[in-house]
């Protein structure tokens, strides 16, 4: 009634202490209801009970039992830091620098790779260095498309000269095998991952995140071609030797590309070799099946394995180039 009222100004050290002091009494009430359950717990009475609680607590003694009590303590105090909200220790959780390998592996990574093409969905296009100065090779395929008639048959075409300048970052494609241009000249990005046309389509490279060419240590003139198949399905291209006639082709399927720090990749029919399940009852049947899982990653901080790379149980690791 024709008083002023005063407005206090409110700080952010204010917000923050005032949210620290109920973190701390929502912390202390968690912690009398974790003493509370462990005393409540000690106190019944009933038969069975009993009988269990006296043999468990017959080998320790009162010190230890109070220290179990304070251990579950400290325990409520952990997790209420965490259940409560962030603090600063969680805030400053981040990964760790980029590890030399990781680096090295990234740098080495060139215009050789698995392309994706909008205008064939379907498709793929496998650019790869031929071993010659200025010429790579391409496998090209446009796929089967949706809206293809029944018994429709994917074209792949390999083995296509392709012309690399990597001073300009310019490759040079003949498309005329399949009705395209002659001398069509792509423009390759400054991070290499996606090649640019003059009517302004653009190739992107390893576009599902684990395809591209890798190299297995074991074969260094050979080399593994890893893209998507369907769905959660891959394909790769195995070659031990360099040459296009020793390849085969196996299948598998991958986890979630969203695990951290890898997610697994599952291999069908690539070692050779079957494991047998074990029979665990009379009437179970033994299972066997001949697939290796590794483990891939994309993480450039991760010590045990590296950015770019899909690492087997017999630590073979295949680096993506």
């Amino acid at each position: 009634s024709g008083q002023h009222q005063s407005h206090i100004p409110i700080s952010l050290s204010t917000i923050t202490m005032t949210t620290t002091i109920s973190n701390m009494l929502a912390t202390c009430t968690l912690i009398v209801l974790v003493l509370g359950g462990v005393m409540g717990f000690s106190s019944q009475h009933n038969h069975g009970a009993a009988k269990t609680s006296q043999l468990m607590m017959s080998s320790l003694s009162p010190q230890s039992s109070r220290r179990d009590v304070l251990s579950n303590a400290v325990s409520a105090v952990v997790a209420a830091g965490l259940v409560l909200g962030p603090t600063e220790n969680a805030v400053a959780f981040q990964p760790g620098p980029v590890t030399a390998q990781s680096a090295a592996n990234k740098a080495a990574e060139s215009y050789q790779g698995v392309y994706s093409d909008p205008n064939h969905p379907q498709g793929y296009r496998v650019i790869m260095a031929s071993g010659k100065n200025g010429v790579a090779t391409m496998t090209l395929s446009d796929g089967v498309p949706k809206d293809a008639p029944e018994g429709f048959e994917e074209k792949t075409y390999k083995s296509i000269p392709v012309g690399i300048n990597e001073g300009s970052g310019e490759l040079t494609f003949d498309l005329s095998f399949k009705g395209g241009p002659k001398g069509v000249v792509g423009k390759l990005s400054d991070d290499k991952n996606t090649i640019t046309f003059p009517d302004g389509n653009t190739w992107t490279k390893n576009a599902n995140k684990y395809d591209g060419i890798y190299k297995d240590p074991k074969y260094p003139n050979g080399y593994r071609i890893v893209r998507k198949f369907k769905s959660m399905n891959f394909i790769v291209e195995v070659n031990d030797t360099g040459n296009p006639k020793d390849s085969k082709f196996v299948k598998g399927k991958h986890g979630s590309l969203f695990s951290i720090p890898t997610t697994g990749f599952t291999f069908y029919d690539f070692t050779g070799k079957e494991t047998c399940s074990e029979k665990l009852c009379r009437t179970c049947e033994v299972v066997c099946k001949d697939e290796i899982v590794g483990q891939f990653s994309l993480q450039e901080a991760n010590t045990v394995f590296p950015y770019g790379t899909i690492t087997f149980p017999d630590k073979t690791v295949w680096t993506r180039i």
